[in-house]
């Protein structure tokens, strides 16, 4: 898939989601032990190569999803296969797309236990770099060798920063659901509403912490509030069908369901939609242009 869940994004104000066809190998759910984290491990950079460097050949694989988003709960999967004389230890490298043939600087590097030739081998990535800190968007290049030899590109991907909080077909209200639009009493619109069928889940657009999850009969109904990890914004998901499925202080990847789209709270009568309010260090923020952003 080209995202992390598992529905189709349908047209709306925010464009349609096409889930490009990635290569998938018949061996991707078999275990290989040498590569369990307990085995990888970081290696130095500018390693001798070992003997075997050269009989390391016929590398083949894939990098799976394409597009992703950092510490989700769906990690990428680098699989591959290769041809040597005998087992051979195997560095997977992850690095920032460079210039040209050159490669950006290195986010992850792991080392394996030795791997037999011929099989399919699987490692799993989080999007995490060696100091557990989320990568940056942008795109991506793995390459795979023997350990301390020459590496081989075997795919590339691209990471995102968020993704969309509907995880499936939405649109949006019109005007009377943009940020700004007036309200009884003299308010404003302080958040955005995007329409979507009554129980389409609601999903963590970036991995972070629950602040806080209650119920407003007269504004909000059931709704939640997310802090984005290595940012200072949060995320208020309004008028859910019902409370949500996580509590206050709890750790969450992104994609990780929050709720379902309602009509709780002031709501009722309306069509089913999501109100989410983004602030930063407190200040309100138009969400439109980023979820824009976020519907890829």
């Amino acid at each position: 898939m080209s995202r992390i869940h598992s529905s189709v994004t349908g047209p709306g104000r925010f464009g349609s989601l096409v889930l490009a066809a990635v290569p998938f190998v018949a061996a991707l759910s078999l275990a290989t032990p040498g590569l369990s984290p307990a085995s990888a491990k970081p290696v130095a950079a500018g390693s001798a190569p070992g003997p075997d460097a050269a009989a390391f050949r016929d590398l083949e694989g894939a990098v799976a999803p394409r597009q992703a988003i950092p510490y989700s709960t769906a990690s990428q999967r680098i699989i591959f296969r290769f041809r040597a004389r005998r087992a051979l230890e195997v560095e997977v490298r992850i690095s920032r797309a460079g210039n040209g043939i050159r490669p950006g600087r290195t986010v992850r590097r792991f080392v394996t236990g030795p791997l037999r030739p011929g099989r399919w081998h699987r490692r799993d990535w989080n999007g995490l770099d060696r100091q557990s800190r989320l990568v940056g968007a942008g795109r991506y290049v793995v390459r795979v060798g023997p350990a301390g030899g020459r590496l081989r590109i075997l795919g590339r991907s691209r990471l995102h920063g968020h993704t969309f909080p509907i995880d499936g077909t939405h649109g949006t209200r019109g005007y009377i659901g943009e940020f700004g639009a007036p309200r009884s009493g003299g308010r404003i619109h302080e958040g955005f509403d995007a329409t979507a069928a009554c129980g389409t889940p609601l999903v963590a657009v970036r991995s972070g912490t629950i602040l806080k999850t209650a119920y407003d009969p007269a504004l909000k109904g059931y709704y939640v509030v997310l802090k984005g990890r290595s940012e200072r914004r949060t995320y208020l998901y309004a008028h859910l069908a019902r409370p949500a499925p996580v509590r206050s202080g709890q750790k969450v990847r992104a994609g990780r369901r929050l709720g379902a789209v309602g009509q709780t709270g002031n709501a009722a009568g309306t069509p089913c939609h999501l109100h989410i309010e983004v602030r930063s260090r407190g200040a309100l923020l138009d969400p439109a242009p980023l979820l824009s952003s976020w519907d890829w």
